[in-house]
């Protein structure tokens, strides 16, 4: 396939996206128009509002509860206390700090070898 010939494939995928959004726009209008008729619309609305402002105010309290909790874990119990670990080469399944071994690998097997591993 050329480059021309995948091109006109992805336009003719967007047309039929297109497509598909304005019937789906076109469905949410009608049904909107269904539940809330022209005559008593702000009514309908007013009454939802009021039914639904518990359950938001909820929900909102809620994420900003998870919001805020999250970000002081982050903050107070963060990454500072975690070790990265790693197996540790040529000892068998051991695990060590990542960081001792990345700051100077050659130390580190000179004194694997120097204790006769």
């Amino acid at each position: 396939m050329g480059g021309e010939s995948i091109m006109n494939v992805v336009m003719e995928m967007l047309k039929e996206l297109l497509v598909l959004l304005e019937n789906f726009g076109g469905f949410l209008v009608e049904e909107f128009e269904k539940v809330f008729p022209a005559g008593s619309r702000e009514e309908k609305v007013r009454q939802w509002v009021q039914v639904g402002k518990p359950f938001l105010i909820h929900v909102l309290a809620i994420f900003l509860l998870y919001s805020c909790l999250s970000c002081c874990c982050r903050y107070c119990c963060g990454r500072r206390g975690v070790v990265k670990m790693m197996k540790a080469p040529g000892r068998g399944g051991h695990r060590i700090p990542r960081a001792r071994f990345q700051s100077d690998p050659s130390g580190y097997f000179r004194a694997l070898h120097a204790n006769g591993r």
